[in-house]
């Protein structure tokens, strides 16, 4: 048994610590939580062999190795990014630079092929060193969610960059409920609390918590409207077990967990600035949106401790339209675009965009941040084929899938037996002569 698998066998009694507002009142609701505990040792400790692969940062430091140790180092000190704290996810190789930085990627069927996760951490002043440095090694690399500053590197060295949508981005010290286009946010948060939801903030994972996790999120996957899984590589998976700096929320009704909201840390000089909301889970059936509330919640603790903003994520493919900045695919660009308002089959491209501008971006508090694909246009579509599997689409699957439900609707609606008795029955009143007609045709 590791040093975080000991911590949290004697933590597995004790009470969440640093809850938010009332303490004793959200101890009450921890502890009151109907989830059965009975059973669960096996499972929960067969999870955590399982997920041993999915741990980012949880073992303590003399556990890790000197590679391990230096990407938490230097993340703690550079990795102000959205997606920073995902690049210790499972499955990511890294190229790394000693005194430097790294950067982390999965590789793709050819050799020099890979793809890489957001920006290289590192300095700012270091970026185009380390980025030169990796291109020697992989030459034919697909950045996915870079910044702007990373595009530009890129592009001035014969790169494509393609805008892959926006970013949402919340200051914490200046957003405000306040204005007719917050409404719904503030519905939402009025009608939780006539419902009786509380949100609580619990530090660390133990057996009834991880069961009521997993429930709410298999619901809620099971009643995703499209594609029943997650999207993976730029989200980074849902590990069930404590990890260094992630913050969780949950909200409660009745005693139960009825969603939560998991924020990754985003680092500046070894100090937490602010959250990224990397998995947001609800299987609470009403008119407004849970983990708006515990985001609103999370918020106002965020703004009490001093941090400095919150990340609601990426938008995918919204918002593209590739202005004259940057060389990029003419290609790439039409077919992001096609994606996005016809293709949403694939990914809820459109939900996600609607449910991001209820914090209004066009409002002081919130901003939007594009966030580009860059990549050389070589097999274009060849590897963006690829990019979509290790997104955790399935284009030809999925597509075909749709297809295949659009035709048994169509033949469900037009062709089904009562269709097509009423289409006939309407065939033969058009025929069928009115009674003033029949009489005239009888007189003639």
């Amino acid at each position: 048994m590791d040093q975080n698998e000991k911590d949290g066998a004697s933590k597995k009694q004790k009470a969440p610590q640093n809850l938010p507002q009332n303490a004793t009142q959200s101890l009450k609701i921890i502890q009151d939580l109907k989830v059965t505990r009975s059973g669960l040792g096996k499972t929960m400790q067969a999870i955590k062999i399982q997920q041993e692969r999915l741990q980012t940062a949880a073992k303590a430091d003399s556990n890790r190795t000197a590679t391990s140790k230096f990407r938490i180092d230097t993340l703690k000190k550079y990795g102000k990014g959205s997606l920073a704290y995902s690049s210790l996810q499972s499955g990511m190789q890294y190229f790394m630079m000693e005194d430097v930085g790294y950067i982390a990627y999965v590789q793709l069927k050819e050799k020099n092929s890979v793809c890489v996760l957001a920006d290289p951490i590192c300095a700012d002043e270091d970026l185009p060193k380390l980025i030169e440095a990796f291109l020697q090694e992989k030459s034919d690399p697909i950045f996915l969610h870079a910044s702007h500053n990373t595009a530009k590197i890129l592009n001035d060295l014969g790169f494509c960059a393609n805008e892959l949508g926006v970013e949402t981005i919340i200051d914490v010290n200046t957003f405000t409920l306040t204005g007719n286009k917050k409404q719904a946010l503030r519905q939402a948060r009025n009608n939780a609390k006539k419902d009786g939801i509380q949100i609580v903030e619990v530090r660390s994972v133990d057996e009834f918590l991880f069961k009521a996790f997993k429930k709410v999120s298999d619901a809620w996957l099971k009643e995703k409207v499209v594609n029943n899984s997650d999207m993976q590589f730029i989200v980074r998976p849902i590990v069930y077990v404590d990890e260094l700096d992630v913050r969780r929320f949950i909200a409660v009704k009745d005693n139960e967990i009825v969603g939560f909201v998991i924020f990754d840390p985003m680092y500046e000089n070894g100090e937490v600035v602010g959250y990224i909301a990397n998995q947001l889970r609800s299987c609470h059936d009403r008119s407004y949106s849970v983990v708006d509330v515990i985001i609103l919640e999370a918020l106002e603790k965020f703004k009490g401790e001093g941090k400095k903003y919150i990340s609601l994520g990426l938008s995918p493919l919204a918002k593209v339209d590739d202005g004259e900045e940057f060389t990029h695919s003419r290609l790439l660009k039409a077919h992001f675009q096609y994606a996005f308002e016809n293709a949403n089959y694939l990914y809820n491209f459109k939900n996600l965009a609607r449910h991001k501008n209820k914090y209004r971006p066009e409002m002081p508090g919130t901003r939007e941040v594009k966030v580009y694909c860059v990549l050389k246009t070589r097999f274009l579509l060849t590897r963006m084929y690829e990019v979509y599997h290790v997104l955790g689409v399935s284009p030809i699957k999925q597509t075909f899938s749709h297809l295949k439900e659009k035709t048994v609707d169509w033949i469900k609606t037009n062709m089904s037996p009562k269709a097509l008795t009423g289409r006939a029955f309407l065939e033969f009143k058009d025929k069928v002569p009115a009674p003033a007609e029949a009489k005239s045709q009888a007189e003639d």
